[in-house]
Parts: C-alpha cells; structure tokens; sequence
C-alpha cells in the first residue's frame, strides 16, 4: 500500500466526490432507463453481462461479476425466468450448477435499453473533443480495471485469513 501523503489524500477525496457524483448520476439515469424497459437495474446489468457472454454463464460466476451473494443472485435469475428473460439448465462442466442464458426477449430488452443509454451517452459527451470523449473513457476503464484487480487482491487476503 502506498504511503499517503497529503497531495495522494487530496487526490483520493477529489476522486471519491467525483466519482460519488457520476454513479449517483448514471445509477439513476440507468434506473430510469431500465424501468421503461421492464427490468431493475440489476436485472439490466444481468442481461449485459449475459448477452456479452458466449453461451451460458454459471450463476456463481454471475453472482461474482455483479458482486452479489449466490442467493441474491438466484432470486434475481429465478424472477428473470419468469418473465421470458433467461433460461437455465444444469451446467455441463457442474451438475450441481446452474448455467444461464438469456432468451431472445431479453436479449432484444437489453439491446433497446442500450441503445437508449448510448443516445444518452452521446448528449452528454457532444461537447467533448474526440480526443476528450477517448480519454474519459480511457481514464474510466483504468480505473474499474484497477478496482477490479484491488478485488481480487481483497479476496485473495481474504481466503488465506
């Protein structure tokens, strides 16, 4: 861990209000967004990572992604399939695990609601030079990178505890 001096802690509570700020935004935004599409938000991030996926998921790997315990993660899958969302079978690799998928409808559901929220997207970064918009989104993705692979640090700490 580095050590933090007051320059590093200015920085790291500047990035907190900022970024506190942007989640607060798009969590709403997308919350919107997701319910004139018939989903919650977690059942939108479901879908996105489901329809990226190539074939079927295992929940407990859907649970992890999301960073949601198996049971929560269980509920949310079993009130998708009920609505047409996605489908479930035994998991080739693990009889005793459940492989998702999602069926056309929810494809076709996520695929309307991102392209609503690229719409959105696009307003908000019109302003914004080519070169601006790629560093955003250059700065954005190194960070969830960084916070992903902090994650991992966590729980492998966590594991040999």
């Amino acid at each position: 861990m580095p050590t933090i001096t007051g320059a590093l802690r200015r920085d790291a509570a500047a990035l907190y209000d900022a970024a506190t700020a942007f989640i607060r935004r798009y969590q709403f935004r997308d919350r919107n967004q997701a319910l004139r599409f018939g989903l919650t938000v977690v059942q939108a991030y479901a879908l996105d990572l489901l329809v990226d996926a190539d074939g079927a998921v295992r929940l407990g790997d859907l649970a992890a992604a999301l960073h949601l315990d198996k049971s929560t993660m269980s509920r949310v899958v079993a009130g998708m399939k009920r609505r047409g969302l996605v489908e479930w079978s035994r998991s080739p690799d693990d009889a005793r695990a459940m492989a998702i998928a999602a069926t056309g409808d929810g494809r076709g559901r996520y695929r309307r609601l991102r392209a609503a929220i690229v719409r959105d997207n696009a307003r908000l970064l019109a302003d914004y030079t080519p070169a601006e918009r790629r560093a955003i989104v250059a700065a954005l993705r190194q960070l969830a990178g960084r916070r992903r692979a902090s994650r991992a640090g966590e729980s492998a700490v966590e594991s040999r505890e």
